[in-house]
């Protein structure tokens, strides 16, 4: 419930539910020289208005990420083949794989990190979704932020265009990580980390000159890949911590995805956002 405004009417500024943010409530003339008689403004959904600078699966200059890429025996970690681990038969990797991503979730996300586990071992390939990973998301204070962020530009962006998005450029959307000590230590630190590529699309836009305000629903889609790529086991490879073996659960993962069958995907985030406000 929010509360009671200057002229007695109801004011929900803050975020009402997990998926709502109210930025006004309270009807108004529109200032915008547009006849209060005039038809309401839609927009034809989905309406693109911003998008990160790489796509899913791809480098900023077009190329295939390494991270996507499998079975390729890449020459820049050609040192791998004299480690250890590459003695070990796939069923004995999984198993590596297995305990590091045990050891860095918990619960649901837990779950969620053996299912992509599980996809990436069969060489399924596609595009992974999850309602546990789009949840887990949807609060996390990482995101809490970088929306808090993306929404003052996209306010901004449409009161210059008048309330009109079809008048707006594409805004250049930056890259959401999951990076916190509890990030790291529940699942998303292991299953994400850092997004790959995001878009924000707009939909059932409308703005209404009659009550002087506008709505729609703001959707984000957020990517990234669940594979390694050589600086990861560089940066991994000796790791001790949370497990004496941490370090050989990436090497095996690598080994896997660059030199044995198993195969990375695409990992699809959704969150949509419930928007209102005025046409001032």
């Amino acid at each position: 419930m929010g509360n009671s405004g200057p002229l007695g009417g109801a004011t929900n500024n803050p975020i009402i539910d997990s998926g709502t943010q109210c930025l006004q409530a309270s009807p108004l003339p529109c200032p915008l020289g547009i006849s209060q008689s005039a038809a309401p403004l839609y927009v034809k959904s989905p309406f693109l208005i911003g998008k990160a600078e790489r796509e899913p699966g791809k480098n900023f200059d077009g190329t295939v990420a390494e991270d996507i890429l499998y079975a390729d025996k890449p020459v820049q970690s050609a040192s791998i083949m004299k480690d250890e681990m590459f003695t070990k038969t796939d069923a004995q990797l999984n198993v590596y794989m297995i305990n590091l991503l045990e050891s860095v979730s918990v619960g649901d996300m837990e779950t969620v990190a053996l299912e992509m586990q599980s996809r990436f071992f069969k060489a399924e390939g596609g595009v992974y979704t999850s309602n546990t990973l789009n949840k887990e998301i949807a609060s996390n204070s990482a995101f809490v932020e970088y929306h808090n962020k993306f929404l003052s530009l996209f306010q901004a962006r449409l009161k210059e265009a008048r309330y009109d998005p079809n008048k707006m450029a594409i805004i250049t959307m930056s890259l959401l990580n999951f990076s916190s000590f509890w990030d790291q230590a529940l699942g998303l630190g292991i299953t994400i980390h850092q997004v790959w590529s995001a878009k924000a699309e707009l939909i059932n836009y409308k703005a209404d000159y009659s009550t002087g305000y506008w709505q729609c629903e703001l959707d984000y889609t957020f990517y990234d890949h669940f594979g390694l790529d050589w600086a990861d086991v560089e940066k991994n490879g000796k790791r001790i911590f949370p497990l004496y073996h941490t370090g050989d659960g990436f090497k095996a993962w690598y080994i896997l995805q660059h030199y044995r069958s198993a195969r990375p995907f695409i990992v699809e985030m959704k969150r949509p956002v419930y928007l209102a406000g005025k046409l001032n």
